[in-house]
């Protein structure tokens, strides 16, 4: 077994952390709760209560998708946190990842949701002009990114490129991580972190399944190895963007009902 050193303690947390993760017990019975509010009482008392602690009802949207979000990069800095210092930066670049279609969306010209100007992390990035927009995420760190987004033509290549620019130089240190990147290109991880509009298909708990599985085969075979760490960090990713569908599901469904009541008999 090889232990990086410094990571022990990291390695430890992750673990009990891991091992705290909503199973599909724990989706199957939340998916065969139609109400929003049932919904959220039941989380509460499940592994997601974390995540769904402080949502109510009475949340828009907007405000869901950016609490998770929130919540999510906090998770991450904490994560970070824990590992050797010549690891944090690239442990904190996983946040951008979440962004990429938002990144995305807005280069191509989309307008800003509610929670796009609302959200610090992205909402300096809006603009009237597609070069202006890349000129502002790449004043924020993105340099490397955006280089290689406009060579490729893929803001995942790009992201991809900075985070190995990130990482220590280590063979022994990176092993697994060539199979995480494949992973991400072959499943395109990063665009299944999205909002989910009304119009959007969500993903079937099968699909939810599959990429989990392959995430934790990656983590279960490189144990003690950097590549846990961002196998787990992207399986709670996974775990929040079906948590939001589920949420963004009910919200709507509690809409309609709402619309259907005022409607003159």
């Amino acid at each position: 077994m090889i232990v990086i050193p410094g990571t022990a303690y990291a390695q430890a947390r992750i673990q009990s952390r891991y091992g705290r993760r909503a199973d599909a017990g724990v989706w199957l019975k939340l998916h065969k709760i139609h109400d929003l509010s049932s919904y959220l009482q039941t989380a509460q008392q499940m592994p997601l209560r974390h995540w769904v602690l402080g949502l109510g009802t009475n949340h828009s949207s907007h405000q869901i998708e950016l609490t998770l979000r929130q919540k999510y990069r906090s998770h991450v800095d904490e994560v970070a946190g824990w590992m050797p210092t010549d690891w944090r930066k690239s442990l904190q670049w996983v946040k951008r990842l979440v962004d990429l279609p938002v990144l995305q969306y807005l280069v191509d010209g989309g307008e800003p949701l509610t929670w796009i100007r609302s959200d610090p992390d992205i909402s300096n990035f809006i603009a009237d002009d597609p070069t202006q927009c890349l000129q502002a995420i790449r004043r924020a760190g993105n340099g490397v990114m955006v280089d290689k987004w406009q060579q490729s033509g893929s803001i995942l290549t790009g992201w991809l490129t900075q985070w190995n620019a990130l990482r220590p130089e280590s063979s022994l240190q990176n092993q697994g991580i060539a199979r995480l990147q494949r992973l991400l290109l072959e499943r395109k991880l990063h665009a299944q972190m999205q909002l989910q509009s009304k119009h959007q298909e969500a993903m079937s708990p099968t699909e939810y399944e599959i990429i989990n599985e392959r995430l934790r085969l990656v983590y279960r075979r490189y144990a003690f190895l950097p590549a846990a760490v961002f196998a787990y960090l992207a399986m709670v990713a996974l775990d929040i963007h079906r948590l939001r569908n589920d949420l963004m599901q009910r919200l709507y469904f509690q809409q309609s009902q709402e619309v259907a009541l005022r409607m003159p008999q």
